[in-house]
C-alpha cells in the first residue's frame, strides 16, 4: 500500500541501512522494523501484580551479585 509518511530521519537511516545490508527495498524494510517494534511491545509480559516486564533475552542472564552491585551503586 502506497501511503506518505512523516519519518524521523533516524529511523529512516536506520532502514535505509537495513535495505542496503538485506537486498531489499525501503519500504520493506521499515515494514520489518515496525513489525520487530510491534511485536518486542506487545511480548512484554505484565505478572498478577502488574509490574512490567521485559522478554528475555536469550544468553543473558541477570544474577543477584549483578543486583547487588548495581544498588551498591547509588
Amino acid at each position: 500500500m502506497r501511503t506518505t509518511l512523516t519519518i524521523d530521519d533516524r529511523v529512516l537511516a536506520a532502514a535505509r541501512s537495513r535495505a542496503q545490508r538485506r537486498g531489499i527495498s525501503v519500504g520493506d524494510a521499515l515494514s520489518e522494523l515496525a513489525l520487530i517494534g510491534y511485536e518486542t511491545e506487545t511480548s512484554a509480559v505484565a505478572p498478577p501484580a502488574g509490574f512490567p516486564m521485559l522478554a528475555p533475552v536469550a544468553g543473558h542472564v541477570i544474577t543477584v551479585e549483578m543486583v547487588d552491585d548495581a544498588l551498591a551503586e547509588e
